[in-house]
């Protein structure tokens, strides 16, 4: 299916993008709204930004909850639920869940929700409530230290200059994880650049640089790049469609908004 992304209301992206901001050498303000609302669309099905959902994750982690599917299963929901307790706002929505989160995130028990039967109700009603803008930039500080900050590092170091491939990078450091194993962003990115055996030439405009030698069109380097992200993460694949679409379909910098395609 066919959806247009375009900028969010000024509400939502006061309310959202503090890292966009801190961040502006990476990506515009309104080019990174539409990042965030099309990362949304992919992990959520929607491109409204949803604060206060959370569900039991099918996929083997837990609760997922919240912006991008924070997960009880891999500790980055237990970093918003900690920053929130030490915030100003803090309601405790989360008193008696914090040790199961806690163990669950140390010890890497993946689906395991024994003793959050809660959770959902917490994670909703801190959405909810009075300072539900500080949960709000609590998720928003976690998704920019996890996730944006090394995905833009990792685009500036190549050279990345497009919108499209800051969010397709973005969208794999959220999705794969932003490690170095090779189904994560950082293993995909050094096994596309050891497949590069030369120039690459192309007709976007501009070119990323392999090992200090080889020139790429980013475009193609990108395109590599979906590749070899969907090889070894086949569960990529809609994802990767929908890129492949933004591509084809697009400009490859936004200013206003551009058609994706749903990934359900």
């Amino acid at each position: 299916m066919k959806l247009s992304v375009s900028v969010f209301g000024a509400a939502t992206a006061m309310a959202f993008l503090g890292h966009a901001n801190a961040n502006s050498s990476y990506l515009g303000t309104c080019a990174s709204n539409i990042v965030e609302s099309l990362t949304n669309l992919l992990q959520n099905g929607k491109a409204s930004l949803n604060f206060g959902q959370c569900t039991k994750d099918n996929s083997g982690n837990g609760y997922s909850a919240g912006i991008i599917n924070f997960s009880t299963g891999n500790g980055d929901a237990w970093q918003v639920v900690k920053l929130y307790m030490h915030s100003t706002g803090y309601g405790g929505e989360f008193d008696a869940y914090t040790d199961d989160i806690d163990t669950y995130a140390s010890n890497g028990s993946g689906s395991s929700t024994s003793g959050l039967s809660g959770f959902c109700p917490a994670w909703e009603k801190a959405a909810s409530s009075t300072s539900s803008y500080i949960f709000f930039e609590c998720q928003d500080d976690v998704l920019n230290s996890n996730y944006f900050s090394p995905a833009m590092t990792a685009s500036n170091g190549l050279g990345i200059k497009f919108d499209v491939t800051k969010a397709a990078i973005l969208d794999s450091a959220i999705v794969d994880g932003p490690g170095d194993d090779s189904s994560s962003l950082g293993g995909i990115m050094v096994a596309v650049a050891n497949s590069i055996n030369g120039t690459m030439t192309g007709n976007s405009g501009n070119s990323v640089m392999i090992y200090g030698k080889y020139h790429v069109d980013e475009i193609v380097w990108l395109k590599l790049f979906l590749q070899q992200r969907e090889k070894v993460n086949p569960s990529d694949k809609p994802n990767v469609a929908s890129y492949n679409y933004i591509i084809a379909n697009n400009p490859y910098n936004w200013d206003s908004s551009i058609v994706a395609l749903d990934s359900s």
